[in-house]
């Protein structure tokens, strides 16, 4: 398997080079042509594409010659041969890995002008909404000259403006709003009301971050409130007083649970016999977020107090995740701990994870600096291979040895004496924090020495792009939150190049060795020389997490010393990879549950879409009205003799769930067999639903219906989503099943599923016959009268299918 990639990447790349070769000869021609002359080339292009004169494929060197001249006349940049490779294994469907500063965004200018020649739309998703408007005005300079249209997506843009932006050939968007605008095009009353108008090429910036680091949690909209939360503060109060041996944390796993001396106290607290019983099992769910926000999550790592709300912060990039928040109440519960207001847990309408999401465009590719070491993960889970593009220039960068330290306290010394040493020769330094927190212990620091520095992290990350702008400037300190200002150049100067170029520290490994890569990827850009190091404590997370008795003697036996051992080292590099395999395993597992739901979601909302386009959705009503008869005579069977129907129940529910007035007797139904009754529902929906229609008018009917449909698929959709979440939360507890937790969780899905769906055709049969129209019951007396209905075979057929065949929605 290793050597196939190992030989498509060398495939891909030879390629590459060709294609670059062959734009590269193209130079002078195209820079000979004047800006008309490129738009009627570009015209050709799009006008053979549309009638089918070529493919894509065919014309790579003519766009990517077209594109280049273009960018190059209004922006002073030619891009490079890398960069021409880069755009090439973007255009394949795969992931180019380009080093920091090798020019990413041209690349990605090149393949999408070449796929907006198709006038289908191309998504270009980055990692915030500056990025989002800068790259977009770029773009938008040089392509419209030629009639490519370029739009941006944020969220500030009301419904029309968005839909104006998609309708464009290229959009700018962030990964988080486009998901947004997917789920809520999702739930729209008109087809009209829908921004999105195709899936049809994605190009990620920064894919590593979006498809890997913000995988792990899904895109949520939720409704309205769906309980009472001051439970919340009741298990809060009981949780906060629990000792070290009242809960047991997996670190590896970073999982939480109680111990039987914590099970016992929560039992006494609320009065409990059992805590683990069916009746508990509210208690439970709200006893693990709670313990989960005290014990595991930390303010300033998972998430930040700001403006007394909870905010949710990308652990690996150190930024806000706007309009994200934890679902399953545990949002609610770590609002309790901080004494913020709590919110009432919301009704969860839709959600969708960002593999799902964008596993669901016709073409999807990605670009970053770091990907290398996901390689698996992108080709198991997004079906791209990950492809390292050469350098344009040599990497002269020095990465030194890591310094190891026995505490933290000494560590952050150390850290500061390197600060104020560098400093003093003017050569600026770039520090990459793990949270916010150890950022802050450095700030304040530097303060007290009166050094000005510049902090960069998720308490204000407006001013991002600006600051790590300067952040190679002589004698800048800039203190960063991990990788947050991804998607800037740090630039320096002849002058900072003669005192090393910039100097990056870590200050401690993160549990990703790709997160590591950043960091150092931001020195030493295009030849530049440049320098990084990391300091390391025996006290940081990643050895806290595998800690030894070995580890905590040598933190004991360092002082205030240091070392560079290429024991720890090694530990180090096993330990990363430790991580990343249950990082994957965990990202893996949540891909597996979710495609379970995302089957189901595409069924409904290709359904939905199906109701939005019609102008009458009489057949839809009719394939219900068939399976809703077929369910309902089924559920009753006389007791005595399960061939025959109920006959009393039946007429009850014929003369007050579907005329709402009496017309049949008891009698008229003794001894029907299942299959005859059957047929008589379907006459008697026929006659009910035409009358309605009659009554009505064909145009207020549709709509009518339409809106039926759409209430009760909505409607039970949301209840399926919350059903889901808690079959996902509690199946891991049915251990004694001896069956996998994800086998469970496929067959009760989808026999919750098959029930939504029968419950819809329940409620949407019986909501138009409970319609109130005016002369509706002379009308449709008349008509059963006409019909006469009651004339119908009693012995029809002899026999009736137990198994529903009905696979697909209406």
């Amino acid at each position: 398997m290793k050597i196939k990639k190992i030989k498509k990447r060398s495939k891909i790349l030879v390629r590459a080079r060709l294609i670059a070769e062959e734009v590269e000869l193209n130079r002078k021609e195209y820079e000979s042509l004047t800006i008309e002359d490129l738009k009627i080339r570009t015209d050709y292009l799009i006008d053979g594409l549309a009638n089918n004169k070529f493919t894509l494929d065919d014309i790579i060197v003519d766009a990517f010659s077209i594109a280049r001249e273009i960018i190059y006349r209004e922006h002073k940049l030619l891009a490079y041969t890398v960069q021409m490779m880069g755009a090439y294994v973007v255009h394949c469907g795969d992931f180019a890995e380009m080093y920091t500063g090798e020019g990413k965004t041209l690349t990605i200018l090149l393949v999408a002008f070449l796929n907006a020649l198709m006038k289908k739309g191309v998504h270009i998703v980055t990692v915030n909404e500056y990025l989002v408007q800068r790259d977009a005005e770029f773009a938008q300079k040089a392509f419209e000259k030629l009639g490519i249209t370029v739009g941006y997506n944020t969220s500030q843009l009301n419904k029309q403006t968005k839909k104006e932006m998609f309708a464009r050939d290229i959009t700018y968007t962030t990964n988080s709003e486009l998901g947004f605008d997917y789920l809520r095009d999702n739930m729209v009353r008109s087809m009209d009301e829908k921004v999105i108008r195709e899936l049809f090429f994605v190009i990620i910036d920064e894919g590593d971050s979006v498809l890997i680091d913000e995988a792990r949690t899904p895109l949520i909209i939720s409704g309205n409130p769906k309980e009472d939360y001051s439970l919340y503060l009741d298990v809060d109060n009981i949780v906060s007083s629990l000792q070290e041996e009242d809960y047991f944390i997996d670190v590896e796993s970073n999982t939480i649970s109680l111990t039987d001396s914590g099970a016992k106290k929560v039992e006494n607290y609320f009065g409990l016999k059992n805590l683990y019983s069916v009746e508990s099992s509210e208690i439970v769910h709200k006893v693990t977020n709670a313990l989960m926000a005290h014990y595991v999550f930390a303010n300033g790592r998972e998430y930040l107090v700001k403006d007394d709300k909870i905010y949710l912060v990308d652990q690996f990039t150190g930024r806000i995740l706007e309009g994200r928040s934890y679902n399953a109440g545990l949002q609610q519960a770590i609002q309790a701990k901080e004494r913020v207001r709590i919110e009432p847990e919301n009704v969860v309408m839709a959600t969708i994870t960002y593999q799902s999401f964008f596993r669901l465009y016709q073409r999807l590719s990605a670009v970053s600096g770091t990907a290398m070491t996901e390689a698996e993960e992108f080709l198991k889970i997004y079906n791209m291979v990950v492809v390292k593009i050469p350098t344009n220039r040599p990497i002269i960068r020095i990465d030194k040895a890591d310094y190891f330290f026995g505490t933290k306290k000494v560590k952050w010394n150390h850290v500061i004496e390197e600060i104020v040493n560098r400093h003093k020769k003017g050569q600026p330094i770039l520090v990459g924090t793990s949270s916010v927190t150890d950022s802050e212990i450095i700030h304040d620091r530097l303060q007290q020495l009166g050094i000005p520095h510049q902090v960069l992290n998720a308490r204000d990350n407006s001013k991002e792009a600006e600051i790590v702008k300067i952040a190679g400037q002589k004698g800048a300190i800039t203190i960063s939150t991990n990788m947050a200002g991804r998607g800037t150049d740090i630039k320096v100067s002849d002058e900072v190049k003669s005192l090393g170029g910039l100097y990056v520290i870590g200050t401690e490994r993160h549990e990703s060795r790709r997160v590591d890569n950043q960091l150092r990827g931001r020195t030493g850009r295009q030849g530049d020389p440049g320098e990084s190091r990391f300091f390391t404590s025996l006290e940081d997370s990643l050895f806290k997490r595998f800690a030894t008795d070995r580890f905590a003697k040598a933190s004991q036996k360092l002082e205030e010393d240091f070392f560079d051992s290429n024991f720890f080292s090694r530990m180090l590099d096993r330990t990363q990879k430790k991580v990343e395999g249950l990082n994957f395993d965990i990202r893996k597992n949540l891909m597996d549950y979710d495609h379970v739901l995302s089957l189901q979601r595409e069924l409904v909302y290709k359904q939905r879409d199906q109701i939005l386009l019609q102008e009458n959705n009489y057949k839809i009503i009719q394939n219900m009205a068939k399976e809703y008869a077929s369910n309902l005579v089924y559920s009753l069977k006389d007791k005595d003799n399960s061939a025959i129907i109920d006959s009393k129940a039946f007429v009850k529910i014929v003369n007050e769930e579907f005329l709402k007035f009496n017309y049949f007797g008891e009698n008229d139904f003794d001894n029907i067999i299942l299959d005859s009754a059957r047929d008589f529902l379907l006459e008697l929906f026929d006659i009910i639903i035409n009358k309605k229609i009659e009554i009505l008018t064909n145009i207020n009917a549709s709509n009518v219906i339409g809106e039926i449909l759409l209430v009760n698929l909505d409607q039970k959709w949301t209840n399926h989503i919350d059903k889901m979440t808690k079959l996902r939360e509690g199946v891991n507890l049915r251990s004694l099943e001896q069956r996998s937790p994800l086998n469970i969780y496929i067959e009760d899905g989808n026999n919750l599923f098959e029930k939504m769906k029968s419950d819809i055709v329940r409620d949407v049969i019986n909501g138009i016959c409970k319609l109130s129209l005016p002369n509706e019951t002379a009308e449709i007396t008349d008509a059963l009268d006409m019909a006469k209905i009651k004339q119908f075979d009693k012995k029809k057929c002899k026999t009736f299918s137990d198994k529903q065949t009905n696979q697909t929605i209406w």
